[in-house]
């Protein structure tokens, strides 16, 4: 469906198959009663985020999400589209023109969440609640507040006519945390105006508080991410029933000896250039001996001595900034528990360096494990992508904002240790950088708050202070 500026709001296509000029009409009027006033970016961005999480989009249905969205652009003069590679699986793609002296900057952010099955909430994970000094909901993080800034940004800039050199390619995505064929992947392949752009704003990145939560401390830019690909182990059984089990062959017994060898096993840490600066920045907070390892790492030439290795693995977080990691993380044996398996099968997800190789891991596991009984079979293609520059205008831009709004934080450079939308535009030529999310502190971490966890929950105190940042830094690069 596409919505469309400067056309009167009778002509946006009717949502259901088959649908009338009458449920266009319809449709018409709902969509302008969707779209209050706002006073400032900050307000603004605010109610555009609570209507985002209001809408469940755990399992699909962006496109609900997405339309109050697009009526809110159509009333500013924005052309607007929901585009659906499969129904519900809404993708909007709105464009604020810039003098065109400068390639468009695209603002991505993904409008669908982890599911909240099986986690323990106490509010309502859809229904945003202020609790504790906390604006708490599924998404509030993961990446719903992301797309509201953009939508407001976007909004300003068209109603105030600020004067910019690109133009404003405004994307929200569908299928990102289960990398659907339904989003970006899809809009890669499909959708030449992305493929135009120079810069990608999108998720990834971090804002960093104190640990009161009342001083920014560090803004983090991601400029590339680990490489997720998956392998599968499988070892063959004879099958048969439990009560006479096989005693020269036991598949769950030989898958168990491989994953403890995959468990145990370290691949070589390396501290490549995209992750010193954020090492350097850990070693100012880490106390003796960690600090020191950290300083090592950071300002070598990239080899990490085994010593200072053992101290830093020590921490979850720093161990994936310098070595692939493997992780098993599904298991398959017999249907039933009085079958004796055909096959015994583990999943093992693997986040490799973005200059690393699967083949070569997959050679590496098989090393590893040194059991001709268990195949190790490639799961996937696992997509590639150029480290965006170091140092480049956009890194130069939020040092500009950073500095502005919060005075002496550090701004460093990084890597994501986690996959987001910028994997399938970096191999286009696409320079991509996380900008960060909303801010929080350590202690929410570590109590799994920040993103994908229950109760998921930012500060209220630094909403309006994001949505500031983010306008600053889109429209320092779009000048």
């Amino acid at each position: 469906m596409v919505y469309e500026a400067g056309r009167d709001l009778v002509g946006i296509q009717a949502l259901a198959a088959g649908g009338t000029m009458t449920s266009t009409i319809v449709l018409a009027a709902m969509l302008i009663g969707l779209v209050p006033g706002a006073a400032t970016v900050e307000a603004e961005a605010r109610e555009i985020l609570d209507e985002l999480l209001r809408v469940d989009t755990s399992h699909g249905n962006e496109s609900a999400a997405l339309r109050p969205v697009a009526a809110r652009l159509v009333k500013a003069g924005i052309p607007a589209e929901i585009v659906e590679a499969s129904a519900g699986r809404g993708n909007l793609i709105a464009r604020v023109r810039g003098n065109g002296s400068r390639k468009p900057v695209l603002l991505v952010a993904h409008v669908d969440v982890v599911p909240v099955e099986g986690q323990s909430w106490t509010t309502s994970p859809f229904i945003p609640t202020e609790r504790d000094g906390f604006l708490q909901a599924r998404g509030v993080n993961d990446d719903k507040a992301m797309a509201a800034a953009f939508v407001a940004i976007a909004l300003d800039v068209a109603r105030s006519r600020i004067q910019l050199s690109r133009d404003l390619l405004l994307v929200l995505t569908a299928g990102e945390e289960t990398a659907s064929p339904f989003g970006m992947p899809w809009l890669a392949k499909n959708r030449p105006e992305l493929r135009e752009a120079e810069i990608m704003l999108n998720e990834d990145g971090d804002l960093q508080l104190s640990a009161d939560g009342q001083r920014m401390e560090a803004v983090v830019v991601d400029v590339t991410e680990k490489v997720s690909t998956n392998f599968r182990f499988v070892v063959k059984g004879k099958g048969g029933h439990s009560s006479t089990p096989w005693t020269d062959r036991d598949p769950v017994r030989s898958l168990g000896k491989a994953l403890v060898k995959v468990g145990e096993h370290r691949f070589p840490a390396r501290a490549i250039p995209s992750v010193r600066e954020a090492l350097g920045l850990a070693a100012t907070r880490a106390s003796p001996p960690l600090g020191p390892a950290l300083r090592r790492a950071a300002e070598g030439s990239g080899v990490v001595a085994p010593e200072d290795e053992k101290l830093i693995a020590a921490d979850p977080v720093l161990n994936a900034m310098i070595r692939t990691t493997c992780v098993v993380t599904m298991l398959q044996a017999a249907p039933a528990a009085n079958i004796l398996p055909d096959t015994a099968e583990a999943t093992t997800n693997c986040r490799l360096l973005p200059d690393e190789k699967p083949d070569v891991i997959r050679d590496e596991l098989v090393k590893v494990i040194g059991d001709t009984e268990v195949e190790v079979r490639a799961l996937d293609a696992p997509q590639f992508a150029p480290v965006s520059p170091i140092n480049g205008e956009v890194t130069a831009a939020i040092r500009k904002i950073t500095r502005d709004l919060w005075g002496p934080a550090a701004v460093v450079q990084s890597m994501g240790t986690g996959g987001t939308d910028s994997r399938w535009l970096r191999p286009l030529g696409v320079k991509a950088y996380g900008i960060g999310r909303l801010p929080g502190t350590p202690e929410e971490r570590r109590q799994a708050h920040w993103a994908h966890g229950a109760d998921e929950r930012r500060p209220l105190r630094w909403i309006p202070e994001y949505f500031r940042y983010v306008r600053g830094v889109v429209l320092e690069v779009a000048r």
